[in-house]
């Protein structure tokens, strides 16, 4: 099993999509984790979910093909 560091998922595309995520009014795992009852996998799997889909909503209005490429990297980074 390869062990990754937090910094290796965390880029400013990401913590950008992180931030308007919240402001949306999306949970933090633990929120989830606490309110639903569930296992926190399940909670990460939907704040990916989440992250996932502010970056394609700014990937479907991105015209600069650089910015393009930056998003599609962030996006497989979380799968």
């Amino acid at each position: 099993m390869v062990k990754k560091l937090i910094t290796d998922l965390l880029t400013t595309g990401i913590k950008k999509a992180y931030k308007t995520y919240r402001k949306s009014g999306g949970r933090k795992t633990s929120e989830i984790v606490k309110k639903s009852g569930g296992r926190r996998s399940d909670a990460k799997a939907d704040v990916k979910s989440g992250l996932s889909r502010n970056l394609k909503v700014d990937l479907k209005f991105e015209k600069n093909t650089a910015k393009r490429r930056y998003i599609i990297r962030n996006l497989n980074k979380l799968k």
